[in-house]
């Protein structure tokens, strides 16, 4: 009798174990470098015309056209600049608005993605050898250029910009980093200083830079960042100087708020340890070591610098004791990233020349997760033979897994796929914050604590503008490990903080300023694997109730539908509505 029973449900207990297990494959594919080249096989064509190495590359991410997929616009110095729209099925076409923001005259460099005037759509700021561009995003009908309305064209050799509301009002501020390129391009560094401007709110911008003391302004930048080092809830904002240029050291300026003619910003760059003297040329800035605030990276001809925050208002650079210090190279553009979702942010370094020994492999730093990190440039897959100048990561495929577009200003752009999430069962979390009211559209400035299942913390701000030249995406991503999500606390820039628990990892999520929490992206790897086990599960047990012709006893559907529940995914539903109190 017993053997009777287990012959009619056996078919049901193998349906539900395809339910569970997601119909995965028991062979594993064999272990590869966790980027591969991509560029051709996706449509971009990374031909870039050559120059003499004085002007930086320009690779940014941005969804130009609100599909939900993210575009890539790149620069070409001597040539035309392109805008690849994103297809969705991991290729690029050339945008229908390419040409409007080709710029074929302009000699361009650096680039970024800003939805200035917060109407819902990215604008694209373009630094240029002599006046800069400003596009604003008409929608349907492309881009126009607002340069001279808006007051922005400086005329001065740009290298990167970088946005931030320093201010808080809801509107995005520009920090313009120049390089006057002396003795060589004949420029005074009178001419060619930094610019920060202050947004009004009406598409117009001023210019305050007047604001930042200490006179580190002039000539010798090459990227700046928005961030608030010291957590007191303002953006500070960060300079990294070619002391070739002009040796007054790099520029830490701490925001004190409202006074001093307008806003109060404090130069406390030697006071903070911060006032670091190289040929410093790109820069990164994150949480790193998961102690609760921001340090920074920057490059330089030479040993980099990692510059770790002690959370009393100063650093200490550890690049040697880490060992990312790198003295045989000549460092560009850098990013902080989580390329294998450990829940540890990585360090990809873009490389122009090495030492005697010859071009090195473009770094790839492993977070080791004990304040060290291990080189993995041979067998990363993203190395770069050429002499490389930018970098800026993204998920452009939606695949949970951050790729890289590496710019080289002799051999052109290069886009690289993770590949890691064809054989890794990391778990991972992107969040996309969107601002409302008194807070920007981008959400620039927002900061994520995320506590994993097992009481681990990592922090995130969102920003816009560093590594050099380059735009990476707003989106933050969160790598997991084998853990789940407990809690989600954010702070807009506004001081409102906002919680949600047990958030559904695997999948992007976008956060609205005073909404519920909504789900992102179309679908995840995950569920699409649940949702093809299921079809295929519930197809097989139509064909055999129908071949039977009996009836199921109502044991055996509970069953059936009970291990059917544990297999699904969880469910936005159960998600408890999101508090937001005052800051404290």
């Amino acid at each position: 009798m017993i053997w009777s029973r287990w012959g009619r449900i056996r078919p049901y207990l193998i349906i539900t174990l395809i339910l569970i297990t997601g119909g995965a494959a028991a062979a594993q594919p064999p272990e590869r470098p966790p980027f591969v080249e991509v560029t051709e096989a996706t449509g971009i064509d990374g031909r870039r015309a050559s120059d003499d190495g004085e002007k930086v590359t320009g690779q940014a991410w941005g969804d130009t056209d609100g599909d939900g997929w993210l575009d890539l616009y790149l620069t070409d110095t001597d040539g035309r600049n392109t805008l690849y729209r994103n297809n969705g099925d991991g290729t690029f076409s050339l945008s229908p608005f390419s040409e409007q923001v080709a710029l074929p005259d302009a000699l361009s460099g650096g680039a970024t993605f800003a939805d200035y005037d917060n109407d819902g759509r990215p604008d694209l700021y373009v630094l240029n050898w002599g006046a800069n561009t400003l596009f604003h995003n008409e929608g349907e009908n492309g881009f126009r250029d607002v340069t001279q309305e808006a007051g922005v064209g400086d005329s001065s050799n740009g290298k990167t910009a970088a946005w931030g509301d320093y201010d808080s009002d809801g509107y995005l501020d520009l920090y313009v980093a120049n390089w006057a390129c002396v003795p060589k391009c004949g420029r005074s560094y009178e001419g060619d200083k930094d610019r920060l401007y202050h947004n009004n709110g009406d598409g117009t911008f001023s210019d305050v830079t007047s604001l930042l003391p200490g006179g580190k302004t002039r000539g010798a930048g090459f990227v700046a960042s928005f961030a608030d080092y010291d957590n007191d809830g303002d953006p500070d904002i960060y300079l990294v100087n070619d002391e070739f240029v002009n040796p007054v050291g790099n520029a830490l300026w701490r925001n004190d708020g409202p006074g001093c003619d307008g806003w109060c910003f404090t130069e406390v760059s030697e006071a903070a340890n911060a006032d670091t003297r190289v040929m410093g040329m790109g820069l990164a800035t994150a949480d790193y070591d998961r102690d609760g605030d921001l340090d920074f990276f920057f490059s330089n001809a030479g040993p980099m610098t990692l510059l770790q925050n002690q959370g009393d208002g100063t650093f200490r650079d550890v690049a040697e004791a880490s060992g990312v210090q790198f003295p045989q190279g000549v460092g560009w553009g850098s990013v902080f990233f989580d390329y294998d979702n450990d829940g540890w942010l990585d360090l990809y370094l873009a490389l122009l020349q090495g030492g005697s020994g010859g071009r090195p492999p473009n770094p790839l730093f492993h977070n080791n997760g004990d304040g060290t990190f291990t080189n993995m440039a041979a067998d990363s897959g993203a190395g770069n033979i050429g002499r490389s100048i930018g970098v800026a990561y993204a998920d452009y495929d939606k695949d949970g897994w951050l790729d890289l577009v590496v710019g080289n200003y002799d051999e052109g752009y290069h886009l690289y796929r993770n590949t890691l999430g064809d054989t890794s069962s990391n778990n991972w979390l992107t969040l996309k914050l969107v601002g409302d009211g008194p807070v920007n559209r981008d959400a620039v400035g927002a900061r994520v604590w995320l506590t994993d299942s097992y009481g681990r913390t990592q922090l995130q701000e969102v920003k816009n503008g560093s590594s050099l030249g380059s735009g990476n995406t707003l989106a933050l991503h969160f790598g997991l490990g084998r853990a789940k999500v407990s809690l989600v606390e954010i702070r807009w820039p506004d001081g409102t903080i906002q919680r949600i628990e047990n958030v559904p990892i695997n999948r992007e999520h976008e956060i609205v300023y005073g909404r519920d929490l909504t789900f992102k992206q179309a679908i995840s790897p995950t569920t699409a694997a649940w949702i093809m086990a299921t079809a295929i599960g519930l197809a097989l047990a139509a064909v055999w109730f129908i071949k039977r012709r009996s009836r199921w006893a109502i044991w055996q559907i509970a069953l059936l539908a009970l291990l059917t529940a544990c297999a699904q995914p969880p469910s936005l539903a159960a998600i408890p509505p999101p508090t937001a109190v005052p800051a404290t």
